[in-house]
């Protein structure tokens, strides 16, 4: 307003007096809907924190349980209130409810960025700022995300899963079925996955963070039927040995957890549902699930994940014959977040080293986004392709944007056998994916890529089999 004014030297202009009180008087007597909008965002984020945390003070903590003691000695599982019978719902509603919390949130902190950003850019010419735009970006995906979330509840409803036996079985099975109130297609395919998770929190205050690792990991193509409510979902896994159970108390900053995740492509809404489940080494088997829906299940998961393994291993003519590739652009859902994440620690990072002259703090934001950058920029852009010319070589080259970076040839009588280790895992939705590369190991613990960017155990295994045929390797032996 100080600069309107300045520049109305010499001229008229109107203001606006209360008669009863001339010393109350405004130049501009129109709402000034930025301003509002502005002071807006500080009244939804301080505002909608304080309520959370006044609302959690007034709840009265549970008493806690000593797992030593009465019933919970032989069935720690009842422990959590949630976990008193063999139905239990899914993470659906309150997932719901933190998507819409965390976007509002978000949106509310980075709504101011735009406009300050445009003084910033057309006046100052400060362009790197513009990576600034990114925040608002995520807060549009964000709100993408929040009602998704909403329509698959709205959709789906509770939609519990019954276990059999109950609780899950370390050493015996994990079994269940979902009824889920969709009609019945026989052409849904519903992917179940059951997962042990590892769970560790660090740190404290604004400084906490939390790690999840997945120790074991099973996926299976369930068995489907009419049910009372629409779609019957039906599904066993054989857990093996040694594994953790569940903590049905959540004492220190460590435990460990069993999550199963039901996800399926349909008409419309997809289903994504998370339940955490108690899995104890009880050795019990599934009474209730007929032998046909496992024979069932087991059938159609493997020839999923030899149709998806072969899906992944293209191949064309070359030099040497025909020849195995993996083309660029594998993996671009995941190597646009990583990038995303990257840029969000380089953002800070310039403007600390530019505008606040803080060059080992700021460059030290700089060089992790940076390098997280790079990684996941080389994920869509590199290729590789594996053949076998006619002395029996397996050759191998890597290539970045189609010029050959690496170069491999070893003697196909020379690879002691074929393994798959996951190198990355993604995390979609509630689902962690690990990504497996198959490797022809030479004597000295030496080896080659020969295959990668299958997903799960399962697919790796399909793909060693496929690839084992495709380049013919006498190998018998696989790791």
């Amino acid at each position: 307003l100080g600069q309107k004014l300045s520049n109305l030297q010499g001229q008229n202009i109107e203001i606006f007096v209360n008669p009863a009180a001339p010393y109350e008087s405004v130049i501009n007597r129109n709402m000034r809907w930025g301003m509002v909008g502005f002071k807006s965002i500080f009244l939804v984020t301080f505002g909608g924190f304080g309520a959370l945390v006044f609302f959690s003070m007034l709840r009265t903590p549970p008493p806690e349980k000593d797992l030593t003691q009465g019933v919970y000695r032989d069935s720690p599982w009842l422990a959590d209130d949630d976990w008193q019978a063999s139905s239990i719902g899914s993470s659906s509603k309150s997932t719901m409810y933190f998507a819409w919390f965390f976007t509002v949130m978000w949106n509310a902190i980075s709504a101011p960025l735009p406009f300050m950003l445009y003084d910033e850019i057309t006046k100052k010419e400060n362009y790197p700022a513009l990576i600034g735009l990114l925040f608002p970006l995520i807060g549009m995906g964000l709100l993408v995300w929040a009602v998704r979330r909403t329509l698959e509840w709205k959709r789906f409803g509770a939609a519990p899963v019954t276990l059999d036996p109950f609780p899950g079985s370390i050493g015996g099975h994990v079994g269940g079925t979902i009824e889920l109130p969709q009609p019945y297609d026989t052409r849904a395919e519903y992917l179940v996955t059951l997962s042990s998770i590892h769970d560790t929190e660090s740190g404290s205050g604004k400084n906490r963070s939390s790690e999840q690792r997945t120790l074991w990991q099973d996926t299976a193509l369930a068995y489907t039927e009419a049910g009372f409510h629409g779609t019957r979902i039906i599904f066993r896994f054989n857990v093996p040995e040694g594994l953790n159970p569940s903590d049905a108390v959540h004492n220190g900053n460590s435990r460990h957890l069993w999550r199963l995740n039901l996800r399926a492509e349909l008409d419309g809404v997809d289903v994504d549902r998370d339940y955490e489940i108690p899995v104890y080494a009880t050795r019990e088997k599934s009474l209730r699930i007929a032998d046909r829906a496992v024979a069932a299940q087991e059938k159609s998961t493997l020839e999923m994940e030899i149709r998806a393994a072969q899906g992944r291993i293209l191949t064309r003519p070359g030099m040497q014959g025909e020849e195995i590739f993996f083309p660029i652009g594998r993996n671009i859902g995941a190597a646009i977040t990583g990038m995303i994440v990257g840029l969000c620690f380089l953002a800070p990072g310039f403007f600390l080293i530019l505008h606040e002259h803080m060059h080992i703090f700021g460059g030290i934001f700089a060089f992790v986004g940076g390098l997280i950058f790079l990684s996941c920029l080389y994920m869509p852009i590199n290729s590789l392709t594996v053949s076998r010319d006619a002395g029996g070589n397996i050759i191998a080259v890597r290539r970045i944007l189609g010029l050959p970076v690496k170069h491999r040839v070893v003697a196909a009588l020379d690879i002691q056998s074929l393994s798959a280790d996951s190198n990355f895992s993604t995390n979609s939705g509630g689902r962690v994916v690990k990504h497996y590369t198959v490797y022809a190991n030479l004597a000295g613990r030496k080896k080659i890529v020969i295959g990668e960017g299958f997903h799960g155990a399962g697919e790796a295994d399909a793909a060693i089999v496929t690839l084992r045929e495709k380049l013919g390797l006498p190998v018998k032996k696989n790791n």
